[in-house]
């Protein structure tokens, strides 16, 4: 009889230990949008979701290591609410979620999703169209100090549909920064990606990525650009320039 019991209570905490081993990162009792019901439904994403949760903790706690540590923290916080709003969340099907989970957490590099696209994966409307920002640039002096008045300057993007490839897009861009300093896409063909535009470059020694994310944020239709390795903006930027974090809005 102890003996039976013994066994019973052991399995009992081994089925604990594994469901406490794979469980999201929040109380899926609250789970209210179809991306989290989908996470805690699954064992996997729901392991990657925890790894996830692990990396951002990890991340804030970097910031106490930094010269500037409140500034380095509230970036963390901007860069995970920016991808769970552009890149997780606009998520539709599971193998789009196990994507960016593991490229968010660095347990796979960039992949092309291009294959079997079906009428659900494609982009809708709003994925379509002109994007811009108004702000204000400042202009500096030669010794480095910045003039007393600031230049307004407006960041342009726009993706235009290619007659009966619903799946591509043109894209054309100009973005201003600091000292008139500029960044520059010229009619450049990107694939729809299940939740993002991808403009793949082979015309340099090695291949290079923008990825475009459109997604309903903040109460209005929104833009991330995201430059994979850092490496799209060389050749395309000044020095004060790039695409990577540049978010802008859908006229």
């Amino acid at each position: 009889m102890k003996k039976s019991t013994v066994i019973i209570i052991t399995t009992l905490g081994v089925c604990l230990l594994s469901n406490h081993a794979n469980s999201a990162s929040f109380d899926c009792k609250k789970a209210s949008t179809w991306v989290e019901k989908t996470i805690c439904q699954s064992p996997e994403l729901s392991k990657l979701d925890d790894a996830m949760a692990k990396k951002y903790r990890a991340n804030l706690n970097d910031g106490a290591n930094e010269e500037d540590s409140e500034s380095y923290k509230n970036n963390v916080i901007i860069d995970q609410k920016l991808w769970l709003n552009f890149q997780r969340n606009t998520c539709k099907d599971t193998k789009c979620l196990k994507r960016e989970y593991e490229e968010h957490i660095g347990e796979k590099t960039d992949s092309n999703w291009n294959d079997d696209l079906d009428s659900s994966d494609l982009p809708n409307k709003n994925a379509f169209g002109e994007f811009s920002k108004n702000f204000q640039i400042s202009i500096y002096n030669l010794d480095g100090q910045r003039k007393n008045t600031l230049q307004d300057a407006t960041n342009t993007l726009s993706i235009n549909k290619v007659d009966n490839k619903p799946h591509l897009s043109v894209i054309e861009s100009d973005l201003v920064f600091n000292n008139l300093h500029t960044c520059g896409i010229e009619e450049s063909i990107a694939t729809w990606s299940r939740n993002h535009w991808a403009i793949h470059d082979n015309s340099q020694d090695k291949e290079v990525r923008l990825r475009l994310y459109p997604a309903l944020y903040q109460g209005k239709s929104q833009l991330l650009l995201k430059d994979v390795d850092y490496q799209f903006s060389s050749g395309r930027c000044g020095v004060r320039g790039y695409f990577d974090g540049i978010i802008l809005e859908r006229e």
